[in-house]
């Protein structure tokens, strides 16, 4: 036991732009029809880790090359996406349910939903995948089912779903300090938010229980925590693990999208914060 949290996690960085040379490099490594994704987990640099992102959450960069298809399956982890790159004809179905994926949009894939995607466009598409497999690990209730007819699961719908939310749209126009929770109560252990910052503004996070994973969704934001000075761009991500003070910085018109743990500890009741 101890007074205050000791995370063995550390804050952490990684850029889309040697992200996306990795992944183009993978296509003629591996194809297509010999992995179950083609993405990057973005590692902790802590010892002995060799998965996790924070203590309970995981993030990767995900592609799908065009014509390539990421055959369904479903787990009880719970999982979500945060497009970089992509245009109409780069799509996920998620049970049953095609949506197409574009530049900043949320894509959510709760626990034991069937899902897969699939590229019809020229262009490779890009993003971010969050999931709290970490935790799902840890509990020991983690299941994981290929789609039986094998492939890409058939499309039933298409149009508006709740499974989508486009970061404009949720955050309304203009560029005045926002930040908006979404899909709240969707997936009982990921909290997400986005945070709007005008030229200049900034936002302090006080140290709390909650582990953190940020991206960029647009501009540029500077994350300042005790040792830890980056500045990251469209596509970047960051790690700050829990008992971490930080503050976002907005060196111009910036969107930040935040994933975090904090429902875990709120439904057990150990949610706390050091103010």
């Amino acid at each position: 036991m101890w007074p205050s949290p000791q995370p063995k996690f550390k804050p952490a960085v990684w850029r889309f732009a040697d992200a996306r040379k990795a992944l183009d490099a993978s296509h003629n490594m591996v194809p297509a029809d010999q992995t179950e994704r083609r993405n990057l987990i973005l590692v902790n640099p802590i010892e002995g880790n060799t998965y996790a992102t924070t203590k309970h959450l995981v993030a990767a960069y995900q592609c799908v090359m065009p014509g390539d298809t990421a055959r369904t399956h479903r787990h009880t982890a719970a999982a979500l996406r945060l497009v970089l790159q992509g245009k109409e004809g780069v799509y996920t179905v998620v049970n049953g349910t095609r949506i197409d994926m574009l530049p900043g949009e949320v894509l959510l894939t709760p626990s034991w939903c069937w899902h897969g995607h699939a590229n019809e466009t020229g262009e490779t598409g890009y993003w971010i995948d969050f999931l709290d497999i970490p935790f799902i690990q840890n509990t020991e209730a983690m299941f994981f089912e290929p789609y039986p007819q094998g492939g890409l699961e058939a499309i039933t719908s298409t149009g508006p779903t709740p499974m989508r939310i486009p970061a404009r749209d949720a955050l309304g126009a203009g560029t005045d300090a926002r930040t908006v929770e979404i899909a709240k109560d969707v997936m009982p252990t990921i909290a997400l938010n986005l945070i709007r910052q005008p030229e200049g503004g900034s936002v302090q996070m006080p140290k709390t229980t909650a582990n953190v994973i940020y991206a960029v969704v647009s501009g540029k934001a500077r994350f300042l925590a005790e040792g830890f000075d980056e500045t990251a761009g469209v596509g970047d991500v960051v790690a700050m693990p829990c008992w971490h003070a930080h503050t976002i910085e907005a060196p111009e018109n910036t969107v930040v999208f935040k994933v975090s743990d904090d429902p875990i500890f709120e439904k057990l009741g150990l949610a706390k914060s050091a103010n």
